[in-house]
């Protein structure tokens, strides 16, 4: 569900942290990336266009209008390990057919913490604008199960914005579109990003007036939401 920041730490590391000398707004040695080449999983596709396919009925708990709570995440390895938090204020609408659209127009920022040996990367990253696509839970019953994205979903209107507030300020990305995240340029930031937030493979668990959405791989973002 998402290619990371932590992308960053690695990639400032083998720069000898080369960032201190840039300002905010300068783009830290980014190739333009090629919208063709992924990384990790599928890329982004399309933008709005024809209707989005029906998946039929979906689980009647995850209908209706949602906003986002928190979106959260933890990654670590040999190397690096890094935490994530944040991104409340996402719309979210799902359909009785699953026809979903995702609203980033009032999406607080996502934080980031990641430490890599005794070096600390701290940054911060949103979205803009919207996405559109359907998604499938199964069948119309259930408080929990599969959340299946089908293809295809819409990104062209989802925009990205990655910062560094550690060691030194830079911003990697400047509102570039989703797709444009992919290939070098997500490998020189890492693995924070989700680029695919909210509508990619995973989990959905119903409680009450909450939706809780869980990566199906272990390097998404798990989104909070509540009715709107």
């Amino acid at each position: 569900m998402r290619t990371s920041a932590i992308a960053t730490v690695a990639t400032l590391a083998g720069l000898g942290l080369a960032v201190a000398g840039c300002g905010e707004g300068s783009v830290v040695g980014m190739a333009t990336p090629s919208p063709s080449v992924a990384t990790g999983s599928a890329a982004p596709t399309g933008s709005a266009g024809a209707s989005p396919p029906s998946a039929g009925p979906v689980a009647t708990c995850v209908t209706g209008d949602w906003r986002t709570t928190s979106a959260a995440g933890q990654t670590g390895g040999a190397l690096a390990s890094a935490s994530i938090s944040g991104g409340d204020g996402v719309l979210v609408k799902v359909g009785p057919t699953g026809v979903a659209t995702v609203d980033f127009a009032g999406m607080r920022p996502v934080t980031f913490n990641a430490q890599l040996g005794d070096a600390k990367v701290a940054g911060r990253f949103s979205y803009a604008g919207q996405a559109n696509g359907t998604v499938s839970t199964g069948g119309p019953g259930g408080t929990s199960g599969d959340w299946a994205p089908i293809p295809p979903l819409r990104w062209g209107d989802t925009r990205v914005t990655v910062e560094l507030t550690e060691p030194a300020p830079a911003k990697l990305f400047d509102n570039v579109r989703i797709a444009e995240y992919v290939g070098d340029g997500a490998t020189r930031s890492a693995d924070v990003v989700d680029i695919q937030p909210l509508l990619g493979a995973g989990r959905y668990q119903c409680g009450g007036n909450t939706l809780t959405l869980t990566p199906k791989d272990a390097g998404g973002l798990t989104w909070v939401l509540n009715r709107a």
